[in-house]
């Protein structure tokens, strides 16, 4: 039977031959030959073992189907172990990038919110600082304010007190009947705060102690009733003097206490808020270095 395969199909059915074929590549040829040797080797072997070649071709393709199966299992083992490593590694990718985004998602919420906590902060460093120059200012006029009051009071204070004095000196010659007494009328009389009518009053007193124009002196119960009316009018004066002095001091004196509880109260604020303004920008140099240190992060 081995003789019409090698004959070919046409000569074995003992037809005509085929006709001539373009020669096969040297490849084909050579995968040909062994494949019929390998076919002889079986049926001489089988011929030999008492086994048909039809049997040993089934053992040949139960070894071919026992050795796919065996493979085909080692695919499929293989396969397995790939698609769980793949299985695992999208799981940890999944993982890494939902973690990745939720982080920048984080990141980006903290850059916002400490740059917008900085520019808050700032702002309140400029309200801080605005009001510390107002009250600045105002202890400075308060100041100004104050130290021209107390200049104002230490004149008028000195000039009442002049004034008291005079009238004192004045009230006492007049009741000695000294003999300066037109002298210290006379100062009296230049004096801006003696009203008019104690000028005038004063100038007639002085005229008729100078006499009439003839040099003759005064009569002495004449004089005694026009001295005690100076006297008494002067020593209205001088309570009056008195009086508003004493107004004077006590102005003076709550002016002053004023003053100083306006000054306290403004140091302080000035105090308070400079501080705050310092620990506010201190604060918003920190939240600006977290800022950048979160565009770091996210970078």
């Amino acid at each position: 039977w081995l003789k019409p395969l090698a004959e070919g199909p046409n000569e074995a059915r003992g037809g005509a031959r085929c006709p001539p074929a373009s020669p096969l590549p040297p490849t084909i040829r050579t995968a040909m030959a062994r494949t019929l040797i390998v076919l002889v080797s079986l049926v001489i072997g089988a011929t030999a073992m008492d086994v048909t070649p039809l049997q040993k071709v089934l053992q040949l393709l139960d070894g071919m189907a026992a050795k796919g199966k065996q493979e085909k299992h080692q695919e499929e083992v293989e396969f397995a172990k790939f698609h769980q490593w793949c299985d695992s590694t999208r799981e940890e990718t999944t993982k890494s990038v939902a973690e990745a985004a939720a982080q920048i998602e984080q990141l980006t919420a903290d850059i916002a919110k400490a740059e917008a906590d900085a520019e808050q902060l700032a702002t309140e460093v400029e309200e801080l600082e605005a009001s510390v120059a107002e009250d600045t200012a105002e202890l400075k006029q308060a100041k100004d304010v104050r130290e021209k009051e107390h200049a104002d009071f230490a004149a008028t204070h000195q000039d009442l007190s002049e004034s008291v004095d005079a009238i004192e000196r004045a009230i006492a010659t007049l009741r000695s009947r000294q003999a300066d007494v037109p002298q210290s009328l006379l100062q009296l009389q230049n004096s801006p705060r003696i009203p008019a009518e104690a000028k005038a009053a004063i100038e007639s007193f002085l005229a008729m102690s100078s006499g009439d124009g003839a040099g003759a002196a005064p009569e002495a119960n004449a004089y005694e009733f026009q001295s005690g009316g100076v006297v008494a009018m002067l020593e209205k004066l001088r309570h009056k003097f008195q009086d508003q002095r004493l107004d004077l001091q006590k102005a003076e004196m709550n002016a002053k206490a004023n003053f100083e509880m306006l000054e306290q109260k403004l140091t302080d604020n000035i105090r308070e808020e400079s501080k705050r303004a310092t620990d506010k920008t201190a604060k918003k140099g920190q939240r600006l270095d977290d800022a950048a240190t979160a565009k770091a992060d996210l970078q």
